[in-house]
């Protein structure tokens, strides 16, 4: 069984590199540690160092690791001498050992565990290009073919690789291999323990390198002697990750709920705020369409002279030797615009003249023959048939209406006797009715035309249903006068 679990977790190792786990992680750790602060981070990258013991041609360094004006580095803490009394040695070694820190997850109360660093000069380390076939069996190839990169035997060394680049276009990798005497590894080896250290592994790296901060990869340690501890055992390591994993889940689920509570209360008032358009589209179409009844009849109404308006112009123009013995108002469409004409037929001194009179007037446009003159025989008359178009009167000023409540006025009271001369249509109160924008020449929406009574009363020959019997009114003025229906007269 203790020979099965290596092979089981190499397998699962090489089925996360297969699948791509192992480099999303590492790239999802080095986006979550800037997130993390200088103190936490140097905290957690510590808890994974472990004390180098560095030997070198005449004595034994031990580094340890900590934190110096906020940088993480490993400082010097003894120095054994290697050379002297065994004895000396020795007690120096355990003094320094003794005062390292112990109980450190996987490891019994009574050791240190230590990594030994071998000097440059005792390691062969070179950088090796292979085909990208045989990451799965490394180590295999690199121990059938050890002869082509070490002058040695393979049962005389000790060796390790790591994967430090690839290259998918040509399907090649980049191998970092370090390879060392066996005795040189288990001799230093057996000087660490002979100290009280527990070595967790044999590195090429010297401790003021930036590689033994970041934690080699590189182990000359034999794989059977290699501490038998998981990693997700270990709690200096899954409860940073832990915590950090659930910093990060808080850092992104707290602005996500925050957002949903904003979002739900928007959702809310616009609710609110949708009920009350639909309710005011409501009522402006109601209004619209109110308004737009109203004002249709003051359209047609004022669009064009009244009819008394035009016998009085059509008197006026014509000459004392003019008679008329037909006059006739008539409407006519053409497209959407109604057209009010005028027809005169009659006698006169000079018919031609009165072309140009009533090209003259304020009311009468387009004034032409319809038929040849006819001479009177005898007699110095013609016989005359003409017509002209009247011309469409401009929109009265709007007059703005107010609302008055109840309380605040009382309506204007009904004139006892109205006067026909003052050219002021009497007038009965009603209710106040709100009005929009008319089309285009029509009195827009709360106006109504100049010279028009207001809303809430009615013009002059109307009253309401419970009043007494039509009051009459004198014509308004001309260009603002009611439109009266088209009259034919005859001599």
């Amino acid at each position: 069984m203790d020979k099965a679990n290596p092979d089981f977790r190499q397998s699962i190792r090489d089925a996360m590199q297969r699948l791509g786990l192992r480099a999303f992680w590492r790239w999802w750790v080095g986006e979550l540690l800037p997130l993390i602060p200088d103190g936490p981070r140097n905290a957690l990258r510590r808890r994974r160092l472990r004390p180098i013991l560095a030997f070198e041609p005449h004595a034994a360094v031990l580094w340890a690791p900590g934190v110096v004006n906020g940088t993480l580095a490993f400082a010097e803490t003894a120095r054994i001498p290697l050379a002297g009394d065994p004895a000396a040695i020795a007690m120096s070694g355990r003094a320094a050992i003794a005062a390292l820190p112990r109980a450190t997850p996987g490891g019994s109360a009574t050791e240190a565990r230590v990594i030994v660093a071998l000097p440059a000069s005792g390691v062969l380390r070179k950088t090796i290009t292979l085909p990208a076939a045989v990451e799965e069996n490394l180590e295999q190839v690199l121990a059938y073919d050890l002869d082509r990169h070490t002058p040695f035997k393979p049962d005389e060394v000790y060796f390790d690789a790591v994967v430090i680049g690839r290259d998918p276009a040509k399907k090649e990798i980049r191998i970092d291999w370090a390879a060392a005497l066996k005795t040189v590894v288990d001799q230093a080896r057996r000087q660490a323990e002979s100290w009280g250290a527990a070595v967790t592994g044999v590195t090429p790296e010297s401790p003021t390198g930036a590689a033994a901060l970041a934690g080699s990869k590189l182990n000359l340690l034999p794989q059977a002697d290699r501490p038998d501890v998981s990693a997700w055992r270990r709690r200096d390591i899954w409860i940073p990750l832990v915590l950090v994993a659930a910093a990060a889940f808080a850092a992104t689920a707290l602005p996500v709920w925050q957002k949903r509570g904003y979002a739900i209360a928007l959702m809310q008032l616009t609710e609110q705020a949708r009920v009350q358009a639909d309710a005011s589209n409501a009522l402006r179409e109601q209004l619209e369409r109110l308004a737009g009844d109203y004002n249709f009849a003051l359209q047609r109404k004022y669009a064009f002279p009244a009819g008394v308006q035009v016998v009085e112009d059509v008197t006026k123009l014509l000459p004392d030797d003019t008679w008329l013995t037909q006059l006739e108002l008539k409407t006519t469409a053409r497209g959407k615009d109604p057209r009010r004409e005028i027809v005169l037929r009659g006698e006169s001194g000079n018919a031609g003249r009165l072309i140009s009179l009533l090209e003259e007037s304020m009311l009468f446009g387009e004034a032409a023959p319809r038929s040849p003159t006819m001479k009177i025989q005898p007699g110095p008359g013609e016989i005359f048939d003409l017509g002209a178009q009247l011309k469409p009167l401009p929109p009265p000023q709007p007059v703005q209406v107010t609302e008055v409540s109840a309380g605040d006025a009382a309506p204007a009271p009904l004139p006892a006797s109205p006067d026909p001369s003052a050219g002021e249509p009497a007038v009965a109160p009603l209710p106040a009715t709100p009005q929009a924008t008319p089309p285009q020449g029509t009195a827009p929406a709360g106006t109504l035309p100049a010279g028009t009574p207001p809303a809430g009363t009615l013009p002059a020959g109307t009253a309401p249903a419970a009043t007494p019997p039509e009051t009459p009114a004198s014509p308004p003025p001309s260009g603002s006068v009611p439109a009266a229906p088209a009259t034919r007269a005859t001599p």
